[in-house]
């Protein structure tokens, strides 16, 4: 079933219209007719199955009707944000999609040191926008209840947010055999931590300064396995096992 995203808040039995493109999305593409049933998701998150009872093609406008009940929350019980060194080329918007399906609540992409792509700033928002696209899409195919931020800094920030936990990937600590560091932290998620940042290094990884800039902010080193990964496959990696550990084993 289709999902779109409303700029509004939804209540049960509501009747509203999609958006421009959403109609343009549903008609052109997907087909769609009187009858039709779609999901939609309001701008608190909180998402209603809908039927389709009218499509003006001289307007552009499709209406549909809310539901009665609310329909089952898919978002990880807490916000999950990645912090990536820019990749090279397509992989942003790999990390962008997939993160999105497995439920990242924002995707941040900085110029590491060992960045080998870099944006100029005439670029960024372009990019950004593209990026955004794809997050919007992935949000909608994968059923979520919101679509993840993607933002850009041109460097690591100086000063990382301190409310709840700031986590950087980093190979030394499996060399130290020290891998377990991950499921001690996940185990340090409650109610009362509603952030979990992870940070990757680009191809190349993280440079011991920036990982010793990281540790004075208090971000704590911590490992993904035994192998040594991808880029663009540890963020999907973390994405995994902390949904596995908080919502499969809970």
């Amino acid at each position: 079933m289709q999902l779109f995203f409303v700029a509004k808040k939804i209540s049960p039995g509501q009747v509203f219209a999609l958006s421009e493109l959403d109609y343009k999305h549903a008609v052109r593409v997907l087909r769609m007719q009187v009858g039709d049933k779609v999901e939609t998701v309001g701008s608190d998150r909180v998402a209603f199955s809908a039927k389709i009872i009218s499509i003006d093609s001289e307007t552009a406008q499709i209406r549909v009707q809310a539901g009665d009940t609310p329909l089952q929350d898919t978002e990880l019980p807490v916000d999950a944000e990645i912090i990536c060194g820019l990749p090279k080329r397509e992989k942003t918007e790999w990390i962008v999609q997939k993160a999105t399906e497995l439920g990242a609540s924002k995707i941040i992409f900085f110029a590491a040191s060992r960045s080998i792509m870099q944006w100029r700033p005439q670029q960024v928002e372009k990019k950004l926008q593209r990026l955004q696209q794809i997050a919007h899409d992935a949000a909608a195919q994968s059923h979520r209840r919101q679509i993840p931020q993607v933002e850009f800094w041109p460097q690591l920030l100086k000063s990382l947010p301190q409310e709840g936990l700031n986590l950087v990937a980093y190979e030394e600590v499996v060399k130290a055999h020290e891998d377990h560091a991950l499921v001690s932290a996940f185990a340090q998620l409650t109610p009362q931590t509603p952030v979990i940042r992870m940070i990757f290094g680009p191809e190349g990884g993280l440079t011991e300064k920036e990982v010793a800039d990281l540790a004075a902010q208090n971000v704590r080193s911590v490992g993904l396995g035994p192998r040594i990964l991808r880029t663009e496959t540890a963020p999907l990696y973390f994405l995994s096992s902390l949904s596995y550990a908080i919502e499969l084993l809970n």
